[in-house]
């Protein structure tokens, strides 16, 4: 289990602060200025970052981020994600240095590869490479070389919209409108592991690989159509505490994933909620299929494992109840087919509030349908049958006032 998830009480953390922001916006993201930029770092301390190691490894001096304590501060991440946006910042490095840029990562794993990483390294003068500075690391050799000699400034602008992406360093676009596709490996090109099946919303992360680091200036516009609410709360705790199973499903965290396989049988909350949101990564393999409910609650009859309530689907094949719409409910107004497919990751956002339900798909619009059957009730996660096997990473939600 990552540290980001270990130990959480949703109970004890207070929501109040975040009721004065505007949705999408909190204290370490406040506007830069009209246009739209947000400063992630405040210049002070480290209000809105998190880390995969020791937190106390980073710092802000003299309003840079750095590492304090090389080797021992692994990633550090935002508090929200991101899927959609540009980011700038500007990086200094000793000679030798390694570093990297984290996109659209998960909170337990690398970053680099449950997303992925631009790359950053003391590479001025070499020939380009996948892992060279200004490449996507393991995956898009940048066309030049263009970062400074160690212990100048560099600037990286990096834009993510969709399965594009463009990096420029130091003025120099190395990156140029090139696709999120099947290019990419997991440290060896003998581990194929490829863009297009990696996370498709998560966090920024800044990564300290042993090395004395510093960051400034750094800043996002979000881009996302549906940018991820402030105030966010992680419901995958370290031993499932907060869950009750049913049925047959086996349900185990598998450092920081959620991870169900056989069925049928269900995962619920032990908590209710009326109106929320609430956002995950969601994967599943071959024909596989599950669910995310809500506003359920068990079937009482003990020969029925199906629960009594709503089901945002997760089914990649069915031509009727697809991923994105509300299981024999609500279907998706203007998306015929499934977007999804099998073993690769999406996002799934899911907002009730009253008897308004809605559901995106990677930013996608699905549902958008007034249902007035269930009105409260438990969130549960689904295993179908045996030989599906679901995957949930940061599973996450807010409850609306």
């Amino acid at each position: 289990m990552n540290l980001f998830l270990s130990g959480i009480v949703l109970a004890a953390v207070s929501m109040t602060a975040c009721g004065t922001l505007p949705i999408g916006q909190n204290a370490a993201t406040k506007p830069a200025n009209e246009s739209g930029w947000a400063q992630l770092l405040n210049n002070k301390d480290l209000t809105g970052w998190s880390s995969q190691g020791d937190l106390d490894a980073w710092g802000v001096v003299n309003g840079e981020l750095v590492t304090l304590k090389p080797g021992q501060g692994h990633w550090i991440r935002t508090d929200r994600m991101y899927r959609d946006f540009e980011l700038m910042l500007d990086f200094w490095m000793p000679k030798g240095g390694n570093s990297g840029v984290g996109i659209r990562g998960s909170s337990n794993g690398d970053p680099a590869f449950t997303g992925f990483e631009v790359q950053i390294l003391d590479t001025n003068g070499q020939e380009p490479e996948d892992h060279t500075c200004g490449s996507i690391y393991t995956a898009i050799t940048a066309s030049e070389m263009a970062v400074n000699p160690a212990g100048q400034w560099n600037t990286y602008h990096i834009t993510v919209v969709g399965d594009t992406i463009n990096v420029v360093l130091n003025g120099i676009n190395v990156i140029h409108n090139e696709s999120l596709d099947e290019r990419g490996y997991f440290r060896s090109p003998d581990s194929p592991l490829p863009l297009n099946t990696r996370a498709t919303t998560g966090y920024i992360s800044l990564q300290d690989h042993g090395h004395p680091f510093r960051y400034r200036n750094i800043k996002i516009k979000d881009l996302s159509p549906d940018p991820e609410p402030a105030g966010m709360l992680p419901l995958i705790d370290e031993n499932l505490d907060n869950w009750f199973s049913e049925d047959n499903a086996v349900w185990t965290n598998e450092n920081g994933s959620l991870v169900g396989r056989k069925g049928p049988g269900h995962l619920f909350t032990e908590a209710s909620y009326t109106d929320f949101e609430m956002r995950a990564l969601v994967k599943i393999n071959d024909h596989g299929n599950s669910g995310m409910y809500f506003r359920v609650k068990p079937n009482p009859d003990p020969n029925n494992p199906w629960p009594i309530g709503y089901e945002a689907q997760v089914d990649n094949h069915d031509p009727k109840n697809f991923t994105g719409v509300v299981y024999d409910k609500a279907w998706a107004a203007d998306v015929s087919k499934p977007i999804t497919r099998d073993n690769a990751w999406f996002d799934y956002r899911v907002r009730v509030e009253g008897n308004h339900i809605r559901t995106w798909i990677n930013g996608q619009p699905m549902v958008d349908a007034q249902l007035s059957e269930f009105k409260s009730g438990h969130l549960a996660v689904q295993g179908h049958h045996d030989g599906s096997v679901i995957e949930y990473r940061d599973i996450r939600i807010i409850e609306l006032d």
